[in-house]
C-alpha cells in the first residue's frame, strides 16, 4: 500500500513540477551506455557517421555515487536509458543490483527503458539484471518480420522476439513488462496492442506516433504525427528531471540528445547542487516565459510533454 502511495505522489510531482518548484529532481536517468546494436531510421544511430555525440560507457563507480546520492535525495525514480542501449554495458546485472538494494521497496523506484532485446540468448546476466527494476520497457514496434527489421534496423526479428518471451516468462520475474511501439507510415495499420495481448496478456502496452525532430534527415515517410509550433508549453522533463550522459555530463531533457544545456558534472559535482544550479534555474524560467522555443534544442523539441492537450499513452 505505501509503494502505491509513493508511486501516485512520485507522479503527481512528475507532472505538476512546473508549479512546485522542487529543490531537488523527482527522476534521475543514467546513460550507461550510448551505444546501441541498431540503427532505427527515426533514431541519431541510423547515421553513425553524423551521431552528435560521442559513444561510450558509464563508469561502475560513476553509476554506483550517482545512486547512492539518489537515494540520500529519496529520488523517487532512477532509469537506465537515453541515447543508446543500457543492457550492453559491461556492469548491468551488478549497477542494477546496487539500485535495488538502495531503492528500499518504496521511496526509491528504479527503472529501464529503450531495451532492444537485439541480444545473445546466453547473456543470462542481462536477464538477472532486468529482473533488478521494477518496470522494464521493451521496444517492440510489428509483428511483420519485414517491417520490424526495416523499421528497427540491425535487430533480427526471431531473436528479439524468442527474448521478450523468454523475459516474460523468466523464474522470479516480477517487475511491470511494457511493450513500448513506435506507430509509423510502416505500421500504422497494425493491430499492435491486439497482437501485444495476444503474445503477452499482462503486458502494458505504450503505442507512440513518431513526430519529426528527433534527427536532421528527411523523415516524411515515417511521420505519423506533425507539431504545431504554436501550440508549445514549459516542458514537464526540465522542471522533474536530471538526465546523466555517460561520461558524467548532466542536462535536464531527453530530446537534448547534443547535450546542449548541460547544468552540471556529476565527477565534481552532487546532484543537489546541479539541481539547484544558476544554470538550472534559469533553463527553468526560460521555459516558463517561452523564451527558450526560440532557441535550439527547444525550438525543434518533438517531446510530447511540451505541447499543450497531448495525451500520452504510458505512465512512466
Amino acid at each position: 500500500m505505501f509503494q502505491k502511495l509513493n508511486y501516485q505522489i512520485y507522479r503527481f510531482k512528475y507532472n505538476y513540477a512546473p508549479y512546485l518548484n522542487l529543490s531537488k529532481p523527482v527522476d534521475v536517468s543514467l546513460e550507461l551506455s550510448s551505444y546501441c546494436t541498431n540503427a532505427c531510421g527515426y533514431c541519431y544511430h541510423s547515421d553513425r557517421s553524423t551521431l552528435p555525440f560521442k559513444k561510450g560507457y558509464m563508469k561502475t563507480l560513476l553509476a554506483q555515487k550517482i545512486i547512492f546520492e539518489a537515494a540520500d535525495l529519496g529520488v523517487h525514480s532512477v532509469k537506465f536509458n537515453y541515447r543508446g542501449e543500457s543492457t550492453m554495458h559491461p556492469e548491468f546485472e551488478y549497477i542494477t543490483s546496487i539500485s535495488k538494494k538502495e531503492a528500499h521497496g518504496s521511496t526509491f523506484i528504479d527503472r529501464v527503458t529503450n531495451s532492444n532485446f537485439n541480444f545473445p540468448y546466453e547473456k543470462e546476466s542481462i536477464f538477472r539484471g532486468l529482473c533488478n527494476q521494477t518496470k522494464v520497457k521493451v521496444s517492440f514496434d510489428s509483428f511483420r518480420k519485414d517491417i520490424f527489421e526495416k523499421q528497427r534496423k540491425g535487430s533480427n526479428y526471431e531473436k528479439t522476439l524468442a527474448n521478450m518471451s523468454k523475459y516474460y516468462n523468466y523464474p522470479g520475474r516480477d517487475n511491470v513488462f511494457v511493450v513500448q511501439s513506435v506507430r509509423t507510415q510502416l505500421n500504422k495499420d497494425e493491430d499492435l496492442e491486439h497482437e501485444i495481448k495476444s503474445r503477452f496478456p499482462s503486458a502494458v502496452v505504450s503505442v507512440r506516433d513518431v513526430v519529426e525532430g528527433r534527427t536532421n534527415k528527411d523523415l516524411s515517410e515515417t511521420v505519423v504525427e506533425k507539431r504545431d509550433a504554436k501550440n508549445r508549453q514549459t516542458c514537464v522533463q526540465a522542471h522533474a528531471r536530471l538526465m546523466v550522459d555517460w561520461d558524467g555530463k548532466v542536462h535536464v531533457c531527453c530530446p537534448d540528445i547534443g547535450s546542449r544545456l548541460v547544468i552540471g558534472d556529476c565527477n565534481k559535482q552532487g546532484l543537489r547542487e546541479i539541481w539547484n544550479s544558476e544554470k538550472a534555474k534559469s533553463i527553468r524560467k526560460s521555459l516558463k516565459d517561452k523564451s527558450a522555443f526560440n532557441l535550439d534544442p527547444c525550438r525543434n523539441c518533438s517531446s510530447f510533454e511540451s505541447y499543450k492537450n497531448f495525451k500520452k499513452v504510458w505512465d512512466s
